[in-house]
C-alpha cells in the first residue's frame, strides 16, 4: 500500500518469473535465450475533478510476455558480431474509474525487435562499431535505430572516441489511448495520431591513465530532439486537448569523472555534469505548455565517493553528491525544487568469502529533502533511512 495525501492508499503488486539459457560454441562464441514473464496489478484513487465530480478508482493489470535471442560471434580475427531478435507481448485490463481512462480498456500488443552489430578491428588501436536495432510496434510501426562509434587508442595508456546513435521513444498507453473522463464528453486526450519521439545523439570523449594511480575521463554530448511531447487543441472544437507531437531541440553538455588512488586500497571517485537544455514549439505549432512540461533536469551535478578497504575484512564507502535546483510545470504552475546536498555511508564486512553483512545510511544530512515535485502539503519528500543487509553469494 502507498500512502496518498487525503489518507487513500494505492495497492500495487505483482512478480515474475525469468529464466535464461546460454550455450558456449567453438571459437568462443555464445548463444543465449531469455523467456520471463511479468505480471504487475495496480488500484490508483482518482479523487473529483474538473473531469468528473465524481471519484473513484483506476485499476490496471498488465501481463508481459517476452523472448530474447542473442548470438555473439568471431568472424576471422578483426569481427565481433552480436545480432538476436525479440518479441514481446503484453496484454492490459484497465478498470476506467470516472475521471481517468484508457480506451480501449482491453489492449493486446505486440513488439517485434532483431538487431546486429560488427565491432571491427581497423588497426593501429583503432576500432569501429556499426549497429543497428529494428522494432515493430502496434502504433508507429517500424522504428530503425542505428549507430556508429569509433575508438581510437592511440597510446596504451590514452583514448579517444565518438559516437552517433538515433533512438525512439514509442508512445505509451497515456500518449495514445488516455481519457478524461473516461465517459462522456472528452476534455483530455491522448493522440490517435500519437508519433515516436526521436532523438539524434552525437558523442565525443576522451580517457587516460595520468600515472599509476589517476585515471581520467571527459566526454561532451549533443542531442537533437524532434516529435516530443505537446499539448494542443482539437481544430474547430478546441476540446478535447489532445496530446501531439508539436515540440523539438537540443540538450547538450559535458561529464567529468576522475579516479584516484590515494593509498593502497583507498580509492576515490569524483563526478560531474553540466546539461543545457532548449526546448521549443516547431513553428507554426502550438503547445499550450510552451515546451515547458517536458524538462525538469538540474543544469549541474557533483559527486565524490570514497571508497577503503579496511583491516579485518572491512570496507567503508562514503558518497556525497550536489544537486543543482530544477524547475517543473507538471501541474500547471512553474515550480522551483531547491538544489541540494546529501551523503550516503556504507560499512561492511566480509565475513567469508560468500558471506557479507552490511550497515548503510542514506540521506544522512537532512531529516527530508524534496527531489521533484510542486510545492506543498502533498509533495512527497526523501527521508533519512538506515537499513542492514545480509548478502549470500553462491
Amino acid at each position: 500500500d502507498e500512502d496518498r495525501p487525503g489518507g487513500r492508499n494505492k495497492p500495487m503488486g505483482g512478480g515474475n518469473l525469468l529464466g535464461l539459457w546460454t550455450h558456449t560454441l567453438e571459437n568462443d562464441s555464445e548463444m543465449s535465450l531469455q523467456l520471463y514473464y511479468d505480471r504487475t496489478h495496480l488500484s490508483q484513487p482518482v479523487p473529483a475533478s474538473i473531469f468528473s465530480p465524481v471519484a473513484g478508482r483506476l485499476t490496471d493489470d498488465l501481463d508481459t510476455y517476452d523472448l530474447d535471442f542473442h548470438h555473439h560471434l568471431l568472424l576471422g580475427e578483426r569481427n565481433q558480431v552480436v545480432w538476436g531478435l525479440g518479441y514481446r507481448l503484453t496484454h492490459d485490463m484497465t478498470g476506467n474509474a470516472p475521471g481517468l481512462g484508457f480506451q480501449p480498456s482491453k489492449l493486446n500488443q505486440n513488439l517485434y525487435s532483431g538487431f546486429a552489430q560488427d565491432e571491427i578491428k581497423l588497426g593501429a588501436g583503432v576500432t569501429l562499431t556499426l549497429g543497428t536495432k529494428v522494432e515493430h510496434n502496434d502504433y508507429t510501426g517500424v522504428e530503425v535505430e542505428p549507430n556508429a562509434r569509433l575508438q581510437w587508442n592511440f597510446t596504451p595508456t590514452q583514448m579517444v572516441w565518438g559516437a552517433v546513435s538515433r533512438a525512439v521513444r514509442m508512445p505509451s498507453r497515456i500518449d495514445h489511448d488516455l481519457r478524461r473522463p473516461s465517459t462522456g464528453s472528452t476534455i483530455f486526450s491522448g493522440g490517435s495520431d500519437f508519433e515516436s519521439e526521436t532523438v539524434i545523439a552525437y558523442e565525443l570523449g576522451y580517457r587516460a591513465q595520468l600515472g599509476e594511480k589517476a585515471v581520467v575521463s571527459v566526454s561532451a554530448f549533443y542531442n537533437r530532439y524532434d516529435d516530443l511531447r505537446s499539448l494542443g487543441i482539437t481544430p474547430v472544437t478546441i476540446l478535447p486537448l489532445v496530446l501531439q507531437n508539436n515540440l523539438e531541440g537540443e540538450t547538450h553538455g559535458v561529464e567529468l569523472t576522475p579516479t584516484y588512488e590515494v593509498l593502497k586500497g583507498w580509492r576515490l571517485h569524483a563526478g560531474y555534469t553540466l546539461l543545457l537544455e532548449n526546448l521549443h514549439v516547431k513553428p507554426g505549432q502550438l503547445d499550450l505548455n510552451n515546451a515547458l512540461n517536458e524538462t525538469a533536469d538540474p543544469q549541474n551535478q557533483f559527486s565524490l565517493r570514497s571508497s577503503m578497504d579496511l583491516p579485518n575484512r572491512l570496507a567503508l564507502d562514503v558518497g556525497l553528491r550536489w544537486v543543482d535546483p530544477l524547475h517543473e510545470n507538471n501541474s500547471g504552475p512553474v515550480a522551483k525544487v531547491p538544489g541540494y546536498s546529501e551523503m550516503d555511508i556504507r560499512l561492511a564486512w566480509h565475513a567469508t568469502e560468500k558471506l557479507e553483512l552490511s550497515l548503510v545510511g542514506q540521506n544522512l544530512l537532512h531529516d527530508q529533502h524534496p527531489e521533484y515535485g510542486v510545492p506543498g502539503p502533498s509533495r512527497e519528500e526523501i527521508e533519512r533511512s538506515i537499513y542492514a543487509k545480509v548478502a549470500w553469494h553462491y
